[in-house]
């Protein structure tokens, strides 16, 4: 964290990560609020700590990788000159009269100091261009130290600040005649977590406002963000733009000429999904650039912009296009890592890039870690459009078949020939933009990785940049998606583009969090938000995140800002609850690698730019209904149709085919459609309205028309689906897996050649347990429970097959979840009914080893049960002992160097934070419960079993019993096996409870801070960057970040019960 690092701290951090069962780690370097340390980025010092890190990765055994710059987004650094940067179309606008022209043009608009001349074209003046260069307005603000004349300079690295504070100021325009407002843009930063309205009002007196319209933000960069709205025309002398939030401005434009709707979507600088971009509007057939009538005067201007040359009578425009740097900086970086993101679009800027950093990362690496140094990745992409990079004209001319500097006009927003025209080419544009950024920066990264002898992971996603994001995934080795705690999941672009491309790791950043998780998150609360994950395809967990510990004398330490999951050495839990919980997660990735996915729907997401891909509930498919998502590429070259089936080379198979996104569409594309059509694939979606694109000749027409028809007649094809269960009826489509009031239920499916594996978990975040009757696509196979947390395979007994498939009742506890395989074939295997055994909640009915029904039962009675082969049985259990209650009288032990005397007698359990001393009620860490107590040989009968049910336990508890370690128990039920370590006579049970760092660090806070260390600080004290003990006082931690206040609400902790020991028999069924 930036520049805060030591090699001891990192041999520390990379030993435990060892210990705890983790694989390898990607390394970053974040500068995001937190004081500097004394590492610089890319600095000697910082690259031999990194080629420490991986000859340590090298040692233990993990695999190692590096971010490619510094921070978290995208591909930057000051080593990336303005020239080799991201770049954008920008343009001035001169008015003038025909006839001997010899006038200075306007540079356009430039940032970091570069700007490069593409073309100088003129046509006739509109009446509005002429109107809005006469009017011009007298501009005025609630804010008398804004700088009005930086908002109508032209220059868009100029910004003055529109402060909010505890107001709505404004901006007034004031025009001496009435003025009609066409179109308005306004080019601003603003914080990202701002929230508020920003309209634009009109007056007929100055004085007294109404709004006429909601301006929309437009998310365009990191910080940046832009309003481009178009209007029909609003006739006023006087605008505000009125503002809810602070806004650092650059430019405003207010213009009397028409301008097509979202020009910032659909000229690549802003990303709006083509299927969410509008039809574009009718024009006004008097502010419509002919393209006849356009004259390239680029010739006749000099490298200064004085334009010499000659102009037909009349009133012309001119206007001067060039290019310059977006301003895309990468983020958050530390001031020596921080510079221009490198240029998306052309292969020898990236170049240039790579060297400068990954390159001294791989020297330095390669020969100390020839195994440990895998991969290299790309992050978060937040940076925003390009739409332009040197030589881009020619690309585009040899690409689309056409000159694009003919049309240079549409980067202004003006209309050519008509809207038709317009929109046709921008939809070119668009796709090509997409094209080159994928090209030129997602596959030349990949390409220069193997090189080096290393893999690309990648975040093939953004919701700024205009590019398809399935194509990315193609040119990725490992596509990574991502979830946050409690909020959202964006992990299917990684699933689909991994699926349909063939690649079976499928990797995320996991766990991301917002602040309010911080050191309250524990594996318990975790577990559930990865299991979703699992259901939706992804089998690798990449931690967000591991905060380097620098100085190894404090705890917990350092965090990441307020960001992320704490997955730490440094927490309380790490040791037990947190190796229980990565082996689980082991268990559960290797089960989630095996085979392929199954799914039913293929969904297309067009050929229109930009596209992603599409969320289930815009497809109205039920949970039941799995599906994927292809782009044109796959669609075109990797699927096959067999019997009526999708099929794809590495033996996926789906059986519909679904549209979206196809309003417009190539021809190519219709026609593999038309073709599956004809080979039975079920289709469904609503027929194309036109070809995609600008080059469109007759007969391409006529071919549209003719395949449009063949595929919408044909009795396989529908234009929407309402009731898919009826669908996959009438078509005989089997439902992989379908649970019964399970609507909200997420589930995967994957088959190999002898299994089929299923995982789903119960959403049900009270303390009920739910059980589901499931009816899987699989017949004469058992079912069997493998359960990752404690590794043990269960067969079921209770199960029947019908019609091809296999009916089971699973009960789950809240959060709970499991994996269902068949492998085993069940012919000549008795079962029971499901139905017979569903009213008894105490019993559990399974195979031996042997395939012989045997009931694990913990209450006396009499039971009956009706076989598969029809025949009744009854079981009488009547000799069981009760349960034994233990909870009293408790010896606890808190190791802690604040206190000498540390044990304390517990008459009964109590939450620590009811205790009157405050080293126990702020305490966190773990404390050891011990008790003896006596067993009778009742309790230890023949057949019976022995659980421990711990009741409550605030987090985690390891149990040990008779100095046998029964286990790590992290998330309820907290109940388990004590069989094998329970005797006659006295017993010793050891319990270790663990809790968060939470309640101590509120405790904290009732003493002064006197470590000499402050969050605003620009430099971290000396004895942190010297891995020197902290003087603390009276307090016992230290972190970074402040996430609690004296007085915070403290948090459940420790073993609450009740505890008991439980008998239950083991009963055989005696056929």
């Amino acid at each position: 964290m930036n520049g805060n690092m030591s090699k001891v701290g990192v041999t520390k951090d990379l030993e435990a990560m060892v210990e705890a069962g983790i694989g390898g780690i990607i390394l970053f370097n974040v500068s995001h609020r937190i004081p500097e340390g004394n590492i610089i980025f890319n600095s000697p010092e910082h690259i031999e700590i990194i080629g420490h890190a991986a000859a340590e990765c090298e040692r233990l055994g993990l695999s190692f990788g590096v971010h490619n710059c510094d921070g978290w987004t995208s591909s930057g650094g000051p080593w990336v000159t303005p020239e080799h940067s991201m770049k954008q179309v920008v343009f001035s606008e001169t008015i003038t009269d025909g006839g001997h022209v010899n006038l200075m043009l306007k540079t356009p608009s430039q940032r970091g100091d570069f700007y490069q001349d593409i073309a100088v074209l003129a046509y006739p003046a509109f009446a509005s261009e002429i109107n809005d260069a006469k009017l011009l307005p007298k501009l005025s603000s609630s804010n008398t130290d804004l700088n009005l004349a930086v908002l109508t300079n032209g220059k868009i690295d100029n910004r003055t600040f529109l402060k909010a504070e505890g107001n709505t100021p404004w901006i007034q325009f004031s025009y001496e005649s009435p003025f009609t407002l066409r179109s308005l843009y306004i080019n601003f930063e603003k914080a990202i977590s701002a929230k508020g309205k920003v309209v634009l009002q009109t007056s007929k007196n100055g004085i007294d406002f109404n709004t006429i319209s909601e301006l929309k933000l437009l998310r365009q960069g990191k910080k940046e963000h832009g309003i481009d709205m178009s209007f029909d025309g609003i006739t006023s002398r006087f605008f505000r733009i009125q503002s809810e939030i602070a806004l650092d401005i650059s430019e405003i434009k207010l213009s009397s000429t028409q301008r097509f709707d979202n020009m910032l979507a659909r000229t690549s600088l802003f990303k709006l999904e083509n299927h969410r971009i509008p039809e574009i509007k009718a024009s006004n057939k008097s502010m419509v650039v002919q393209k006849k009538d356009i004259i390239n005067l680029t010739n006749a201007m000099t490298k200064n912009g004085q334009l010499t040359t000659q102009l037909p009578e009349g009133k012309w425009s001119i206007m001067r296009f060039g290019y310059t740097i977006t301003g895309a900086v990468n983020s958050p970086a530390s001031d020596a890592g921080r510079g221009w993101e490198v240029d998306k679009m052309n292969r020898e800027s990236f170049k240039t890039f790579y060297d400068g950093y990954v390159k001294n990362v791989i020297d330095i690496s390669k020969p100390v870690a020839p195994n440990a140094l895998q991969y290299i990745e790309i992050d978060s992409y937040e940076v925003g459009g390009q739409n332009w990079t040197k030589g881009y004209e020619n690309q585009f001319n040899s690409e689309l078949g056409y000159n694009i500097l003919d049309y240079l006009p549409l980067y202004a927003g003006r209309y050519i020939n008509d809207a038709e025209t317009t929109e046709r080419i921008l939809w070119d544009i668009r796709n090509f933009n997409s094209k080159m950024m994928t090209d030129n920066y997602f596959e030349y990264f990949t390409e220069l990785c193997h090189k080096d002898g290393l893999i690309s992971y990648i975040e093939p996603y953004s919701f700024n940049a205009s590019f398809n994001e399935l194509d990315a995934a193609r040119k990725v080795d490992i596509p990574m998606g991502e979830f946050w705690m409690h909020q959202r999941y964006q992990t299917e672009t990684a699933v689909s583009g991994a699926r349909i491309y063939g690649k079976n790791i499928i990797s995320a950043e996991s766990f991301s969090a917002r602040p309010e998780v911080n050191w309250k998150g524990h594996p318990g609360s975790l577990k559930l938000t990865g299991d979703k994950a699992w259901t939706l395809g992804i089998n690798e967990f990449m931690f967000h995140r591991y905060a380097h510990q620098a100085n190894t004398n404090v705890a917990p330490g350092m965090t990441m800002s307020q960001w992320g999951s704490h997955i730490d050495r440094t927490q309380t839990w790490w040791d037990n609850a947190g190796k229980s919980w990565f082996k689980y997660l082991a268990r559960g990735q290797f089960m989630l690698r095996q085979g392929t996915p199954v799914s039913r729907v293929l969904t297309f997401v067009g050929d229109g730019s930009p596209n992603s891909i599409v969320k289930r509930n815009a497809l109205k498919l039920p949970n039941h209904i799995n599906f994927d998502c292809v782009n044109t590429d796959a669609l075109l070259n990797r699927v096959t149709s067999t019997n009526g089936k999708l099929v794809f080379p590495d033996g996926l198979t789906y059986d519909v085919l679904q549209l979206f996104n196809t309003k417009e569409i190539y021809l190519s594309t219709l026609k593999r459609i038309a073709e599956l059509s004809k080979q039975g694939v079920v289709i469904i979606g609503e027929k194309p309205k036109e070809l995609g694109g600008f080059k469109i000749t007759e007969e391409d027409k006529k071919a549209f028309t003719n395949l449009v028809g063949i595929i919408w007649n044909s009795p396989s094809t529908y234009v929407e689906i309402t009731d898919w269960d009826a669908l996959f009826k009438k078509h005989n489509i089997p439902i992989d897996l379908l649970i019964e009031d399970g609507e909200d239920i997420n589930y995967i499916h994957r088959k190999t050649a002898e299994k089929d594996i299923y995982f789903f978990f119960n959403p049900d975040t009270t303390t009920t347990k739910r059980t589901y009757r499931c009816t899987f696509n699989v017949n004469g196979k058992i079912p069997e429970l493998w359960n990752q947390m404690t590794g043990k395979i269960t067969k079921l007994s209770a199960f029947e097959h019908e019609n091809g498939k296999t009916f089971v009742d699973i009960t789950l506890p809240a959060e709970g979840s499991t994996f269902i395989v068949f492998r085993e074939i069940s012919n000549g295997i008795n079962s029971i009914q499901p139905n017979s055994i569903k009213a008894y909640s105490n019993i559990k009915s399974t195979l031996s080893n042997k395939n012989a029904i045997q009931f694990e039962i913990n209450k006396n009675g009499t039971y009956d049960f009706l076989l598969k082969d029809g025949n009744s049985k009854t079981i009488s259990i009547k000799d069981l002992p009760k349960a034994l209650d233990i909870s009293k009288d408790w010896e606890v032990t808190f190791p802690d160097i604040k206190f000498k005397d540390n044990a304390f007698s517990f008459s009964n359990l109590i939450d620590w934070t009811t205790h009157k001393g405050e080293v126990i009620k702020y305490y966190s860490g773990t404390a050891t419960y011990v008790k003896t107590f006596n067993i009778k040989d009742e309790m230890l009968a023949k057949g019976q079993k022995i659980t421990i049910d711990l009741g409550q336990v605030n987090i985690a508890a390891k149990v040990v019993l008779n100095d046998t370690n029964l286990g790590v128990l992290w998330k309820a039920p907290f109940i388990i096996d004590a069989t094998s370590a329970l005797k006659k006579g006295e017993n010793t049970i050891k319990i270790e409870i663990t809790n968060q760092w939470t309640n101590r660090l509120i405790g904290d806070e009732n003493y002064p801070n006197i470590s000499g260390y402050e969050l605003s600080m620009d430099k971290m004290p000396d004895w942190y960057i010297n891995n020197k003990p902290a003087n603390l006082g009276e307090r016992s931690t230290f972190t970074v970040y402040p996430f609690y206040e004296q007085g915070d609400e403290l948090l459940p902790a420790g073993l609450i019960g009740p505890i008991r020991i439980i008998p239950s028999v083991i009963q055989l069924l005696e056929p």
